[in-house]
Order: C-alpha cells, then structure tokens, then sequence
C-alpha cells in the first residue's frame, strides 16, 4: 500500500495505480473482517467481560468503552501510531454512554441510573452554565447547516443532552465524580471585548511575544507555576530517597537502577508523598489552564486576526543525540533540552492557542 501510494504521489493520473490501491483496499478490508478487525467486533469482545461484572454495567457503556479501545488500536493497524498505550488499574478516570435514553442519563436536573438519582449541582455564580440549563428546559430550537454531496442544507433542532459522561477526580486526597453533559446546541456568548486588527504571536518555551497595532509586549507563561514547581521538585527528592531506602537490591552500588523485572516496596511514608505529589500536579495543571486563558481573553481585546510561528515543541523536549565537549572545561556537556519548562509552562496547550 505505502510503495502504491508513494508512486501515486508522482503520477497522480495513473489510472492502473489508483485501480491497484483500491484493490488493495479492498482486500485488507476482507482479511480484517475475516478476522473481526472492526469496531463493531469490539463491541461482540466486550460481551463476556461484562458478563464477568454480573452485567452491571449499562450495554450502551461498555460498547462506547470497547470503541475507545478500538480508536486506539486502529491507530496503530493503519500505521498512525507506534504503539498502543494500555490504562492500568485505577487510571480510567471516565466513562459515558451514547444516548440519554439508557444508562447514566439527564432527566429534569437529575442525574440518573436505574433506581439511583442525583440532582444536579450548579454553582449560583455560574451564569453560563445556568444559561445551557435554561435552554435544555424550555428546548429552545437552533438551526444549522449540512453540507452533503455538494448539497448544503438547513438543519432545525433543540437544546437537549446528547449523553452523559461521568468523571472521576481527585481532589485533595478525596474521590469525587463530576458529570459531563454532552449537549445539542450553541455555546452562550461569554461577552468578552473583542478587538479588531492583526495580532502577531512568537511563542517561546517560557514566553510569548505579542505584536499588536495598539500594543506590543513579551509576557511569561504560566508565572504562577513557578511556586509550586519547586514543592514538586523537593517531594521527589524524598520520595527517591524513601524508595532507595526500601528497596535497596534494585539499585547498583554506584545508583543506578539494575536491568531486569524488579519488585518494589513502597512504604506508608513514600505512599502518602505520591498522594501529595498528584495534588501538586493537579493543582499545578489548574493555575496553568486558568493563566493561559485568562492570557487569551487578554489577547482577544488586542485583535480578531492572529499570526503564529509554528513551533515544534516535540523535538524540543527531545534530548540531544550528539555528545558535545565544552571547549572551555573540556567535560561532556549536558544532553537535556527543554523538557522541563515545556512541562511547566506547556507553551502548546490547546486552551490558549
């Protein structure tokens, strides 16, 4: 397929190539549905691990599970993916359904499952969550548009919940579930000041330059960072030390962990550090969403049309390949990059940008 395609790409009108990678096509097709290689499979895969819970989980559940799962693997079949990550234990923190018909459902400010029901916490401040409710209530209807075989069309529907997704969060050492209204519908208007004009945006790895008509400036990303990082850095300290303590055979003499499966001690004093760690990135992760987009509604007062250079932040975390000597000290220098500051700083995080 990928030799076809090459050839494709430098004769594009070749009609015996486009006809021998739709064979192609078709014949992987075949081979994966001989061999159950679709996402309708995953949901026959599933059937028995549900049965294995007594089927207490929803149908609807556990196939919008095995998709998830499927998406995945996909990926790495048709060649998008090196690898596939699987979730350990404990580290699914969501899951949801695909109608508001069956399963965790929304019905009247209620959230729903079988004989279970909870009503609907909303802070009385939140004027923009109020606002959605508001429209799921009275279903007030919207209109848009479809584009199909050329054709566009006037689509008329109402605000309502698509499905619901539950999400589970820790926060400060407790267990708390949220949940997710997926919703038919048009976001409300924030009424935040929008100006009008060219914005040009340099973002760097701590910072980003802004060049507007009425302003120009250089401002860090995510300062507040800074503060917690430093209780980070000193937690993981304390905890390697705590680790090396209890599990001295897994380590060399001179420090280095030895090759090979190893099995870990972790003490009440190194578990209750890794639970104040994961507070710290958590707490870390929310003063860094609200600096980047507290940031952006800033830089939406400056203009409506923005200038980017593109940056890849990937390559720059990488470490360096080559080994260098410093000609002044004549000693190896350092391999690191810039990993660090991306981590804390995370210059290509989507809610800004």
């Amino acid at each position: 397929m990928k030799a076809v395609s090459k050839k494709l790409e430098k004769d594009e009108q070749n009609k015996a190539l486009i006809k021998d990678k739709k064979q192609i096509k078709d014949d992987l097709k075949t081979l994966r549905e001989k061999y159950h290689l679709t996402e309708y499979s995953s949901h026959v895969w599933v059937k028995p691990i549900r049965e294995h819970f007594g089927n207490r989980v929803n149908a609807a559940v556990a196939q919008k599970i095995a998709t998830r799962a499927w998406n995945t693997f996909s990926r790495k079949l048709f060649g998008k993916a090196k690898k596939v990550r699987f979730i350990r234990k404990d580290e699914m923190d969501s899951f949801e359904g695909k109608t508001n018909k069956t399963g965790w459902r929304y019905i009247d400010g209620n959230i729903v499952y079988k004989d279970l029901q909870s009503p609907l916490i909303l802070k009385k401040k939140d004027q923009y969550a109020l606002e959605i409710i508001r429209h799921l209530e009275k279903k007030t209807e919207f209109s848009f548009k479809v584009t199909s075989k050329g054709e566009t069309k006037t689509v008329q529907d109402f605000y309502r919940v698509k499905y619901v997704r539950i999400v589970k969060k820790e926060i400060r050492g407790k267990v708390r579930l949220f949940a997710d209204l997926v919703i038919a519908g048009y976001p409300p208007s924030k009424n935040r000041k929008l100006g009008k004009g060219k914005v040009g945006l340099d973002i760097g790895i701590s910072t980003v330059a802004v060049s507007a008509l009425t302003k120009v400036s250089l401002v860090n990303l995510a300062e507040q960072v800074k503060e917690i990082s430093r209780e980070i850095t000193l937690t993981q300290r304390k905890m390697d030390r705590s680790k090396r303590t209890t599990n001295p055979q897994n380590f060399h003499v001179d420090g280095t962990i030895k090759k090979g499966k190893k099995y870990w001690v972790f003490s009440t004093r190194y578990k209750k550090l890794r639970a104040k760690l994961k507070e710290f990135h958590r707490k870390q992760a929310v003063i860094r969403t609200l600096s980047h987009r507290t940031l952006a509604n800033r830089l939406l007062e400056l203009g409506d049309t923005f200038y980017i250079e593109t940056m890849n932040f990937k390559a720059l975390q990488k470490r360096k390949k080559e080994t260098e000597v410093s000609v002044k000290t004549g000693k190896y220098k350092r391999k690191k990059r810039f990993g660090k500051s991306l981590g804390h700083r995370a210059p290509a995080k989507r809610c800004c940008w």
